[in-house]
């Protein structure tokens, strides 16, 4: 300011000399000066705010390959008349420098906060002998701990001494986002702090909105997670995922004020890299999965699940390119235009999903109708106020939309109303299903302990007393108490262990056995790598289909009978073989015929049994009955196989 000041006088001399060139320099260096330069004052300091925008000047790099030595040869334009792109899509990848000449003519340091807006990240250099040296810099990711000035990551304190001339150049960069503005001010640390406040005033109701929703969304999300740990349902899992992804998505919006650091704060790389974007495609997905599944469209409307599928599926790989596009590949501008596009796809998509779950009748459908209905309603309003609303945020720096979150909350009501009346159905259906099994457990151990057997086995029992034979007779009777017992203690319980299961069937066989004397043969198999005590297996499984192959099957053969038990391991099952070369089923069901009033519960009570089972504990066993033929065709027994999961 000085050598200004000394050229200024200088030319005042010649002036008297040479006449009006010189006067019209002397105007136009006047004219410069003033234009160029921002003069502080005293009052700036307490409660001051001066906008710099009309004395400073913009250079765009829009290669960012200029060296930072010579920034101060380019060539700089008036910031005033500059037309910011609004979508600034492609210009985040180009670097601002405002350049400001600022003069302190008091007596006093005035320490003042300066601020470009709000940007990615700000580099304060000042021109000190033709070299440019940084000052200080600042940027959207610092955590309160890192920034210069620690509640606003915007602002950087500036600290200009009595009667010094400051030229800063100050390097922008940013993030594509709807609005782009370039407004230098300086301000006093008590206008910041009264902006603040009355921000705060302003604000408070959309911090009270998001901290709440957010509460809202976790506590839900935590519920029905904690039901699919219990219940299986994948409906649950999709809901929680749903809940958690708009969770997300709220505190993703929330942490972008410099005040709230949660979450994302922490990993910037979500913050900041990942757009709303993709946190609206994962709640898209998540709403998508849930609904396909608890209306249970693939099984009960196949025309609807086909276009649901067709959608996640599309919308997966929409994912999976924002991902790509962001993390890997870092163009923001892409994932801009994708953002755009959606904002556009998402609410017809909706329209479109929503009209055909209305054909969809039920009492359930009818809530998920309801509150699909105001999300899509509070969505779409909620966007159309953020898009004609140019009300700027000091708190939230993402504007916050209190239709969305009312729709929100009135969709997660109705949802919940839904769950609840299918959970209460399906507790209704499983006690319906466990009173079933009762029932059929007591016809199975009424048809298990078969009065003939029982009379065959005392009339056994009988002549080996009458006949002297006491040590067989205590043996039998031993034998038959060992096997009454065990049927009447299985028959409390749903699943017992295999050894179990084989111990029964092994003894009822020895019983039956000792009634052919020496014409049966029984062959018993079992893999010794089976850990039988950890496979779980109905109570009494196999007794129908050995008796059915010893009372059908071998009574009728007159010559060598023969009986095999073979239990080993097939990849994720074990398989129990049940084989006789009896006279075969066909054979055997014609010599029923003649059995005045007969008829057979024994196998269809136990297929009852295993597919009450299988709705009720998700146990499927597989059993095949095979009619063994020989090369002639003639009947040479039955083979029972009998598929338990492991």
């Amino acid at each position: 300011m000085k050598h200004i000041g000394k050229i200024h006088a200088l030319l005042v001399r010649l002036f008297t000399q040479q006449s009006g060139v010189l006067l019209c320099l002397i105007c136009l260096l006047t004219a410069q000066q003033s234009h160029a330069q921002v003069r502080l004052y005293y009052e700036l300091e307490k409660n001051g705010f001066l906008d710099c925008t009309n004395n400073t000047q913009l250079f765009v790099d829009s290669t960012q390959q200029v060296a930072l030595q010579a920034i101060p040869t380019q060539k700089f334009v008036k910031l005033q008349g500059f037309d910011a792109p609004q979508s600034f899509s492609k210009a985040y990848r180009y670097d601002f420098w405002l350049k400001i000449e600022i003069y302190n003519p008091t007596k006093d340091t005035l320490d003042l906060l300066l601020t470009t807006g709000l940007h990615r990240s700000v580099v304060v250099y000042r021109d000190i002998y033709s070299e440019l040296i940084e000052l200080h810099r600042t940027n959207e990711e610092y955590l309160p701990h890192q920034r210069l000035f620690r509640y606003d990551d915007q602002y950087i304190p500036m600290r200009f001494v009595p009667g010094t001339y400051y030229k800063l150049y100050i390097k922008v960069n940013d993030y594509p986002k709807k609005d782009f503005i370039l407004q230098p001010k300086l301000v006093s640390y008590l206008w910041e702090n009264h902006h603040k406040v009355k921000a705060f005033y302003d604000e408070y109701i959309y911090l009270i909105n998001n901290g709440v929703i957010i509460s809202i969304l976790l506590f839900v999300a935590l519920f029905v997670l904690t039901f699919y740990i219990l219940d299986r349902q994948k409906y649950y899992l999709y809901y929680g995922f749903y809940t958690i992804s708009i969770a997300l998505f709220n505190l993703w919006e929330y942490e972008h004020s410099p005040y709230f650091h949660v979450f994302f704060s922490y990993l910037p790389f979500l913050k900041y890299t990942g757009n709303s974007n993709v946190y609206i495609l994962l709640t898209q997905i998540s709403y998508y999965l849930f609904v396909y599944h608890f209306l249970e469209l693939r099984e009960k409307y196949p025309r609807i699940g086909v276009v649901f599928r067709w959608v996640i599926r599309t919308l997966l790989v929409f994912l999976l390119l924002d991902v790509l596009v962001l993390f890997v590949f870092r163009r923001l501008d892409w994932s801009d235009t994708f953002y755009w596009f959606f904002q556009g796809v998402f609410p017809v998509l909706n329209i479109v999903l929503l009209i055909t779950i209305f054909g969809i009748t039920g009492k359930i459908a009818r809530n998920i109708k309801i509150g699909s209905t105001f999300l899509m309603l509070g969505g779409f309003v909620g966007f159309m106020t953020q898009w004609f609303s140019h009300e700027a945020y000091i708190l939230l720096r993402i504007e916050p939309s209190i239709v969305f979150a009312l729709g929100t909350l009135i969709e997660i009501f109705f949802f919940s109303i839904a769950i609840g009346n299918r959970s209460y159905h399906i507790q209704k259906e499983q006690n319906s299903l466990f009173k079933a099994i009762k029932e059929s457990e007591l016809r199975t151990l009424r048809s298990q302990i078969n009065p003939h057997f029982v009379f065959n086995s005392l009339n056994s029992i009988k002549s080996y007393i009458l006949t002297h034979r006491s040590i067989e007779a205590a043996e039998y009777l031993t034998d038959f108490s060992v096997l009454m017992r065990s049927i009447l203690q299985h028959s409390k319980q749903q699943l017992i262990s295999l050894t179990d299961e084989l111990e029964t069937a092994v003894l009822y066989i020895k019983l039956e056995k000792l009634r052919f004397e020496d014409n049966f043969e029984f062959i018993y198999e079992l893999d010794k790598n089976i850990d039988t005590d950890e496979i779980m297996s109905p109570p009494m499984l196999l007794q129908p289909y050995i008796e059915n192959a010893i009372k059908h099957g071998l009574m009728n053969k007159l010559d060598k009978r023969i009986l095999v038990l073979r239990v080993k391991q097939i990849e994720e099952a074990i398989e129990i073989i049940i084989e006789d070369n009896g006279i075969g089923r066909e054979q055997a069901s014609l010599l029923r015929k003649n059995i005045p009033k007969y008829k057979s519960m024994g196998m269809d009570i136990n297929d009852e049994r295993i597919k009450l089972l299988s709705q009720a504990n998700d146990l499927h066993i597989q059993i095949t009955i095979e009619d063994k033929k020989s090369s002639n065709g003639k009947a040479i027994g039955t083979k029972v196989a009998i598929l338990i999961p492991n």
